[in-house]
């Protein structure tokens, strides 16, 4: 028996987080922690819903988007529900089945797995690359963080492109990253012929034109911008007067803490990093956890949209069909 298996390992490293989670909370005043959300009311809980609506709404256009170029046309209204149902499956499932939701609306349309892949694929990369560079603007706009700051995340940013070039221009080391990206999201009864599959998700990068490479990049800016704002509003509303360029710097590194493989939707990587982002310039404990649940809380809003997306989104090849003739009749 294996035991350090990938399923394995992601166990410990969650129990890991889970545990550093656990740490940091007997060390903080949890009355002061819960007291920080005595500012909100009906007004900001709108607003949040609000805002977290509009941020899947554009993360489904862009995806629509990028969808429309293998030639398939997606309602908007079925988009919205396929994206918002990806998303739920991915924060209460481990791996990312999420990301299979939007590649099984496809695959059901009569699309081959290997291009439905292609969407989530690029859809993951465009998050990663714009999280970066909204990453290395906050270092540069709050430097003394870490020794070093400008100079080693500049050669972190440069190590990255050069990266990208390189996997771009060797069509086997993407083809090694899509192998993985493709056994993590496509379940074994549709992964028949492998090489085929991958083969058709790599093709589909050719269909990128530089017009819609424009377009999908800025949906992409629009849905990052859409949350920094609800996280930016959700700070003020607890209390944390810091200037924005912290706070963008703050959430920047709270997001990537959340993507890391060792814990359970962040708990305890992202709350040990704003904690000692925030008490540098003073803030307590307390108010970074504070600020950290409302990282949770997007998952919330996500949940209780997703669900009923999930519950209502068109997966099923009768109700694709449905959902395609209910647009048509509209137009």
């Amino acid at each position: 028996m294996k035991i350090f298996t990938g399923k394995w390992m992601r166990i410990l490293f969650q129990a890991a987080g889970i545990a550093l989670f656990i740490a940091i909370l007997s060390r903080v005043d949890v009355r002061e922690v819960t007291g920080a959300y005595r500012r909100f009311n009906a007004f900001y809980l709108a607003y949040f819903f609000v805002t977290m609506g509009l941020f899947i709404l554009v993360k489904s256009i862009r995806w629509k988007r990028i969808v429309a170029l293998q030639g398939v046309e997606v309602p908007v209204s079925s988009s919205f529900k396929i994206y918002a149902a990806g998303l739920y499956l991915g924060v209460i499932t481990p791996g990312r089945v999420g990301d299979f939701a939007k590649s099984l609306y496809l695959i059901n349309s009569g699309m081959e797995p290997g291009k439905a892949i292609f969407s989530p694929l690029l859809d993951r990369l465009l998050d990663i690359a714009f999280l970066v560079l909204f990453g290395y603007v906050s270092l540069l706009l709050l430097p003394g963080i870490f020794e070093n700051q400008l100079l080693l995340s500049s050669l972190l940013v440069v190590v990255l492109l050069v990266a990208i070039l390189a996997v771009s221009r060797r069509r086997d080391l993407l083809k090694r990253f899509t192998e993985r990206f493709a056994r993590a999201t496509i379940p074994t009864r549709f992964r028949v012929g492998l090489n085929k599959v991958i083969g058709d998700a790599l093709d589909g990068f050719g269909l990128l034109t530089a017009e819609r490479t424009a377009e999908i990049a800025v949906l992409t800016l629009a849905a990052m911008v859409l949350q920094y704002l609800f996280l930016i509003v959700a700070a003020r509303v607890l209390g944390i007067d810091v200037p924005i360029t912290i706070l963008m710097a703050a959430i920047s590194a709270a997001i990537f803490a959340s993507l890391l493989p060792v814990s359970l939707l962040g708990l305890g990587t992202r709350d040990a990093v704003l904690i000692l982002i925030f008490g540098r310039v003073g803030i307590s404990k307390e108010l970074a956890m504070a600020f950290s649940f409302m990282f949770v809380f997007t998952y919330c809003i996500i949940g209780i949209v997703g669900l009923f997306c999930w519950l209502t989104a068109p997966f099923k090849q009768e109700r694709i069909a449905e959902a395609q003739n209910s647009e048509g009749d509209h137009r």
